[in-house]
């Protein structure tokens, strides 16, 4: 079969092999045929060599956001079959420390990673544990099933602490999950929605995923056009998906006192903020990561699988593996939204 790996310890490294299909290892393991799988920000940072890639042992398939059917399964497999379609999460946590018996699996220090700590799903077949399975229903295509990953965490986003319904929220960040963070807000009953970026493909995609208002981040006026909006009250949950200083004391501007900033952008380099206006404002900030596991899969599929939330507006390119470099470059570039590979042949 034909597999995406990384090879070498530099930038780019890549490479299409032909590699034999995996085999089942344990008996709770799961051999899924690939429908579709999505380039991440991890994917990139490991296609640029950062920090986070190094942990890895060279050479490994990479991909973790996977929809796909099962071929086979292990002798002590419990809730799955072959012929069920699946998507996959991509934490593994160990299940037994402190952090995961305390409910919080979602960001054990020891989780694993597909794609990263053992080979993951840009390729015809993979094989995952059973536990990582998630089971999708028809009404979800595979296209939007590969995407259930990021969408997870955008759905976990909106979830966390007083919500968004009601509310007024501000999106920073028009990236591939910031755009499903403009989604589910609205599916979740925010009251505005205001999205911020500084490319006009992604503001364009913002409005049509129902942005009530989007801003261009370059013309430095985020707060000035909020308090157009909403007055000096501003926002009452802004998240964050840039990472970056100038977005973030943008942001800070624009919520009211009070009120709640989220953190899921990852700074590429360490940042320099003025925490006293955090202070003063006495805003709650929560730094968030992955998905809750299980809660926030069952509120994403219950938000596709009705119709809800739509991302299929969200793919931009419909690529084989052969097509990789260009398929990195294009997503570097910031000039596609969400590319997904085929691995099989064209989804339905």
């Amino acid at each position: 079969m034909l597999a995406i790996r990384k090879v070498k310890a530099e930038r780019g490294g890549i490479s299409v092999d032909d590699v034999p299909v995996p085999e089942l290892v344990h008996d709770t393991d799961v051999l899924v045929k690939v429908e579709a799988a999505g380039i991440c920000g991890t994917d990139l940072l490991i296609y640029k060599w950062g920090d986070f890639a190094r942990r890895m042992n060279l050479p490994t398939i990479l991909g973790h956001e996977v929809s796909g059917v099962v071929e086979q399964v292990g002798s002590d497999v419990k809730g799955l079959r072959p012929g069920m379609r699946v998507s996959l999460e991509s934490h593994l946590p160990c299940g037994v420390c402190y952090t995961c018996r305390r409910g919080w699996a979602h960001v054990c220090p020891h989780t694993r990673y597909p794609g990263v700590d053992f080979d993951g799903g840009f390729a015809s077949f993979v094989v995952v544990p059973e536990s990582v399975c998630w089971p999708v229903p028809q009404e979800v295509s595979p296209l939007q099933a590969a995407m259930m990953e990021p969408f997870g965490l955008a759905v976990h986003a909106s979830l966390e602490g007083s919500g968004v319904s009601g509310l007024n929220v501000l999106i920073s960040g028009c990236g591939p999950i910031g755009l499903m963070n403009v989604a589910a807000a609205k599916a979740l009953g925010a009251s505005k929605v205001i999205a911020t970026d500084v490319h006009p493909l992604r503001l364009s995609a913002a409005a049509q995923l129902g942005a009530d208002v989007c801003i261009d981040a370059t013309d430095e006026s985020v707060h000035d056009t909020v308090c157009s909006l909403l007055g000096e009250r501003g926002v009452d949950v802004a998240i964050d998906y840039s990472g970056q200083a100038a977005a973030l004391t943008a942001t800070i501007k624009s919520i009211t006192h009070g009120g709640e900033l989220r953190l899921m952008g990852v700074p590429s380099h360490g940042i320099s903020l003025n925490l006293e206006e955090w202070l003063f404002k006495g805003l709650v900030v929560r730094g968030l990561h992955g998905r809750r596991l299980f809660e926030t899969w069952e509120r994403s599929t219950s938000l596709l699988a009705t119709g809800r939330v739509d991302l299929s507006s969200l793919v931009s390119h419909r690529l084989p593996l052969t097509a990789t470099e260009d398929a990195f470059e294009m997503a570097i570039s910031g000039q596609s939204l969400k590319i997904l590979f085929e691995p099989n042949g064209s989804c339905v």
